[in-house]
């Protein structure tokens, strides 16, 4: 890598931190799953959708359906499902949540069922992303490691502390 990769990668982490203290200021839980509801449904259905993908994704799903043996075909079907669900998240979920005031789909359980409910989900949500979270930090970590040349622990913390600053 050169010069300017170097400039490009900063540009871009300092870029992100700006954004992460740019818009720090919520006032309630709906205005930050909400977007203080001056956006509509449609760019939080939007984001909601973003948030499924990510630089994993693109690596590793064409690498499931060409590696894995006798059943990529089968992961690919599961590789064009996750769009098409998240399309009927988008067009028949998020609308009526969005027009019921709501600010998360916790709140829908606890108001349908129990406040058992919502948290035994929530609970599991948790740890699903707790669990998520860390192979992303490890792959990022494994990718900036043979693009930095630096020792893995300190790709870790660097991640890390960007991560820290940007929350």
């Amino acid at each position: 890598m050169n010069y300017l990769d170097y400039l490009i990668i900063l540009g871009y982490s300092l870029g992100f931190l700006y954004l992460g203290y740019r818009f720090k200021d919520n006032a309630s839980g709906e205005d930050y799953f909400l977007g203080g509801k001056s956006l509509g449904w449609f760019p939080l259905a939007m984001s909601t959708a973003a948030t499924q993908l990510s630089a994993i994704s693109f690596i590793s799903a064409p690498a499931f359906v060409g590696l894995k043996e006798n059943g990529g075909m089968q992961w690919l079907t599961f590789e064009f499902g996750v769009p098409i669900a998240m399309l009927l998240v988008m067009s028949i979920i998020i609308p009526p949540l969005y027009r019921s005031g709501m600010v998360s789909i916790y709140e829908f359980l606890e108001k349908r069922f129990d406040k058992s409910s919502r948290l035994l989900i929530s609970l599991v949500f948790q740890i699903s992303r707790a669990l998520g979270t860390g192979v992303m930090v490890y792959t990022m970590a494994i990718i900036l490691e043979s693009v930095f040349q630096i020792s893995f622990t300190s790709t870790i913390l660097l991640v890390a502390v960007i991560t820290m600053i940007y929350s």
